[in-house]
């Protein structure tokens, strides 16, 4: 394909996605000034896809007659090319005005149907296919205005496949969750040393100084070491989801990152990973389970970095209080016990 027409909106991936697919040549994007950061955040992921990127800003969104002219302008320029309007993004006048004008010149108009995953053909022939996109979380953060800055060492999480393997395995995760439980309540970050043995003797956690182990009853008495300086009592339950959502639902899986906008301003992300070009934001929270602004934090993220797109889950070791699940679930955010081993991580 030659070139591909845009309208750009809030929603990112009703233009992503078709550009992934059919990677045009050209792409053209046709911005309101409210929609210009997107618009800047699309150039960027397009450019870096090698695709040259053309854009027509400070377009009146609700002057029909002058956008269609502007469409038809551009539309120009590629008469004797291979040229499709995506009619997904923008306002209803703008989308019908640009339908209008690749109608009048007999050229293809696709919709993206981002929920059922469909690439819908208009006109001149009506017909849906299966959404094929290659995308990233990289590319995915990109699109709305964030890059990766810092990322964890998944050796270090990778440190804890044979220890929950060995959990899973005996199906003695609670086992396991108290034992850090009774750890926090001792407050052992603030102890020089201290040994604490599960209830029925299948961990042991020690501090010595600034090093952590977590012997487990493997039958020959396998051990995790750790420096202090890399390791929070509350990093496990992070590394559990990630071994979950990379080894058992094969996913890709970031943990522990920080990310930058293009404005210098960092979030760290507990977990992310894409499914079916959707974006799952983890919060982990090992300790006090029912506080809402952890909520109200993990729905901001989310926001920010997927739009109304993606997913925020909320991960915790016990079931939060009456008030805030109702919280959760009037914010559309789910919210996982790992305590109770049916449940789903997706």
């Amino acid at each position: 394909m030659n070139a591909m027409f845009c309208l750009v909106s809030r929603q990112a991936m009703a233009n992503v996605l078709p550009v992934m697919m059919y990677n045009p040549s050209n792409v053209v994007l046709f911005a309101t000034p409210e929609e210009k950061r997107t618009a800047n955040n699309l150039e960027k992921l397009f450019t870096k896809k090698a695709i040259k990127v053309f854009r027509k800003d400070d377009l009146n969104a609700y002057d029909y007659i002058l956008f269609k002219k502007i469409i038809k302008e551009e539309l120009e320029k590629y008469l004797d090319a291979e040229v499709c309007l995506n009619v997904t993004g923008g306002t209803k006048l703008m989308a019908l005005a640009a339908y209008e004008a690749f109608a009048e010149k007999n050229k293809t108009i696709i919709y993206c149907d981002t929920e059922h995953k469909h690439i819908i053909s208009l006109y001149p022939d009506y017909k849906i296919d299966l959404l094929k996109a290659e995308l990233s979380i990289s590319e995915y953060l990109l699109s709305y205005g964030y890059v990766i800055k810092d990322k964890k060492d998944t050796m270090l999480v990778k440190q804890f496949y044979p220890l929950f393997k060995f959990a899973l395995g005996k199906n003695i995760m609670n086992e396991f969750i108290e034992l850090f439980k009774n750890a926090r309540e001792r407050k052992i970050d603030d102890l020089p040393k201290v040994t604490i043995t599960s209830r029925n003797k299948n961990f042991v956690l020690t501090k010595n100084y600034d090093n952590y182990s977590i012997r487990f009853d493997t039958g020959n008495n396998q051990s995790i070491s750790i420096d202090n300086s890399h390791f929070k009592l509350g990093d496990w339950l992070e590394y559990y989801v990630y071994y979950i959502l990379k080894e058992k639902y094969h996913l890709e899986t970031m943990t522990g990152d920080k990310i930058i906008s293009n404005d210098n301003v960092e979030n760290e992300i507990d977990v992310l990973v894409m499914k079916d070009y959707v974006l799952f934001n983890y919060s982990c929270k090992s300790g006090k389970s029912d506080n809402q602004y952890d909520l109200f934090q993990l729905e901001t993220l989310r926001s920010i970095t997927s739009g109304t797109f993606g997913k925020g889950i909320f991960v915790s070791t016990k079931k939060g209080s009456n008030k805030f699940l109702e919280r959760a679930r009037e914010l559309n955010i789910k919210t996982i016990n790992v305590s109770n081993s049916n449940v789903s991580f997706i």
